[in-house]
């Protein structure tokens, strides 16, 4: 084919006066020849090469994809092998792709080179920083196809044929839970992460050192050794993590050494003052289940520590900040390993915030030790301060196995619940001296009431409400269920803090107070029975109420926001009624046990459950002192001083605010 040249034709004479016309006969007969040809080889002297655009286009595309197989490159270079080279590549990043676009295409003046400028953004966090970079590719024309100069350095910066693409996310260090006086109570821990090396041990051997470990360290034998012989052959398989100062180290360090490809390794751990300490409200960190990782829309991966539990996993967020990553260049050995690397492009993490709580270490501890020996069943103890309304303290007994109990347990608050209907009474026209008919049974539409079998005979009668309060006369105060309806009952415990359903900042039960239009349970929770329930915590802001003379909200996380009033707050005039009646309990009733720790306002309470015949009781003690409102609770006990008034003992005698 004969190519058309600029300023004329190859061979053919351009000048002289006497060969014009041989010229141009020349050039028709030539012409003539390349038409010919140009039909018989199927192309045409008029073809025009495709725009180098469409290349660069398709490069970017390819790039963006790993899939470079509508590319021609030059050289040697076949498309599956830059393809095989972009996704080996990209292995490392998963899912993550980067996004190409051409923002320019320069060609040479004689229109067969070009050089394309590639943009590449990777969205590589939530934050509005990207990693970008430009890249140039030379372009040659050959035969009318554009053909890409490959290179690595065409997906990365200066990217060799040896290095693959990594990113590597550092969190910073989880920010802390502090108390009420800045003292760190769920912060970075030394512990030893102690478990079986399968590169050292395999096999039967392995399953056995497996069984010797597991009962050095107390977990069990046959599930830890089914654990080791089902992971990897090279697998470090986790038994138990212990703090630093656990006594099973010490005692039990040096044959856990001898335990053949028993492994000891130092590392560090979120974690509280003590296995214990306030446990279920300031819950656990750990690593991220697939589910948590799935629902994290790409924010947390497998292996990145997040809260699991209370107010670690509720403020999660503030607590782990956000990661800091950055892109590298890595290069492999022949076995895997990694033996060199460089930094493309780093983003710095962002610390996380700390997050005060009210609670008091000193009286969290005294709280924890009063109901320290209570194996056998779930106990509880909670201190609020009353001006504030600060949750000082709230604690389980071992019984309790870690549960919610102090703030969120739901269980009939039994007699303690005489002081909102005391408060409903009031609101009817009654003071502490109105005589209410304490009689030794009581049947409310066949349903036999009675008072508790010690109840003094010299105490029945018509009596002062403030003497049914302080003897916790069940009669009196049921005989009360035609003056006093249900919705009365719900609005005077909602002025003590009791019974509505408020968002708090953290998990917890405000009590309730069901609406009922059954005579017989009306009556029963005159006397905190029926339907209605209590949390520890419900019941000591009732204390803390009556104490202030104005409904008390719950405080625990600082700067949190504040909860609303009730519909009908209470009075101060309505609050000094109850306080004189809750004076009496400790003067002359059933909370005079608490007169040596300074206790000024008390009650007892029980509560029926079960199918037992007789029933079971859960038993209760609130009090009052200084600006400490108090609850303790106990699900199975004879009554509240024998069953719980005991915890509030131990904990006055052993904690005076500072």
């Amino acid at each position: 084919m004969t190519t058309a040249h600029r300023g004329g034709t190859y061979g053919v004479p351009m000048s002289g006066p006497h060969r014009t016309r041989r010229a141009r006969s020349t050039v028709a007969a030539a012409l003539g020849g390349v038409l010919v040809l140009g039909i018989g080889a199927g192309c045409s002297l008029f073809e025009q090469a495709p725009p180098p655009e469409d290349a660069a286009k398709a490069l970017a595309t390819g790039l963006a994809k790993a899939d470079l197989s509508g590319v021609t490159f030059s050289g040697s270079t076949k498309p599956a092998a830059a393809t095989a080279f972009v996704a080996k590549a990209y292995k490392d990043l998963g899912t993550l792709r980067p996004e190409v676009t051409v923002t320019s295409v320069k060609a040479n003046d004689a229109k067969d080179a070009a050089t394309a400028t590639l943009q590449t953004r990777w969205d590589v966090s939530a934050s509005p920083t990207d990693w970008t970079y430009s890249t140039t590719v030379p372009m040659r024309l050959v035969d009318n196809v554009w053909q890409v100069a490959w290179s690595p350095a065409v997906v990365a910066p200066q990217l060799t044929a040896d290095e693959t693409l990594a990113m590597k996310r550092t969190w910073p260090r989880r920010a802390d839970i502090v108390d009420a006086n800045g003292a760190k109570l769920m912060t970075e821990r030394e512990v030893a992460v102690i478990g079986i090396d399968k590169s050292k041990v395999s096999g039967a051997a392995a399953a056995s050192s497996a069984k010797q470990l597991a009962g050095l360290v107390g977990i069990d034998p046959g599930r830890y050794a089914a654990k080791v012989s089902a992971a990897g052959s090279k697998a470090f398989v986790e038994a138990i993590t212990l703090r630093s100062d656990d006594p099973v180290l010490e005692k039990q360090g040096a044959a856990i050494d001898a335990v053949k490809g028993a492994l000891t390794v130092p590392a560090l751990k979120v974690l509280g003052p003590t296995r214990t300490f306030a446990a279920p409200i300031l819950g656990s960190v750990g690593e991220a289940t697939a589910e948590q990782v799935k629902d994290s829309g790409g924010v947390l991966q497998a292996g990145d520590d997040v809260g699991q539990s209370g107010l670690e996993y509720r403020y999660d967020e503030q607590l782990r900040g956000t990661p800091g990553l950055s892109m590298r260049a890595v290069k492999h050995g022949a076995d895997g390993s990694v033996i060199d690397q460089r930094e493309l492009f780093a983003e710095v993490s962002t610390e996380g915030e700390p997050l005060k709580v009210s609670l008091d270490s000193r009286a969290q501890t005294a709280a924890e030790a009063a109901l320290a020996k209570q194996t056998a069943r779930p106990t509880a103890l909670v201190v609020v301060k009353v001006s504030t309304g600060e949750v000082l303290a709230a604690a389980v007994g071992p019984g309790a196995k870690g549960s919610t109990l102090a703030l969120a347990g739901k269980a009939a608050p039994g007699s303690t619940f005489k002081i909102v209907s005391s408060l409903a009474l009031v609101r009817k026209g009654a003071t502490a001296e109105t005589k209410l008919p304490c009689t030794e049974t009581l049947t409310v539409n066949g349903r036999r009431f009675s008072n508790y079998t010690t109840y003094p005979k010299d105490k029945l009668g018509d009596i002062p409400m403030q003497t049914a309060l302080a003897y916790s006369c069940n009669t009196a105060f049921i005989s009360q269920h035609e003056k006093v309806s249900q919705d009365d009952l719900t609005s005077a415990a909602q002025s003590l803090g009791m019974g509505e359903k408020l968002d708090l900042p953290f998990t917890g039960f405000l009590g309730s107070v069901p609406a009922t239009d059954d005579v017989v349970e009306h009556a029963a929770s005159f006397i905190g029975q029926g339907k209605v329930e209590a949390s520890p915590l419900t019941m000591a802001l009732v204390v803390a109420s009556v104490m202030k003379g104005q409904t008390v909200r719950p405080s625990l996380v600082a700067g949190a926001p504040a909860l609303p009033a009730p519909a009908t707050p209470l009075d101060p005039k309505e609050a000094e009624v109850l306080r004189q009646e809750m004076r009496a309990v400790v003067d002359e009733g059933s909370g005079t046990v608490l007169k040596p720790v300074g206790v000024e306002f008390a009650k007892t309470g029980t509560a029926e459950f079960g199918t037992k015949s007789p029933p079971d009781t859960h038993t209760w003690m609130v009090a009052g002192k200084g600006d400490l409102a108090i609850a303790a609770y106990n699900e199975v006990g004879d009554n509240g001083v024998t069953g719980s008034a005991p915890f509030i003992l131990s904990f006055l005698k052993a904690y005076t605010p500072s």
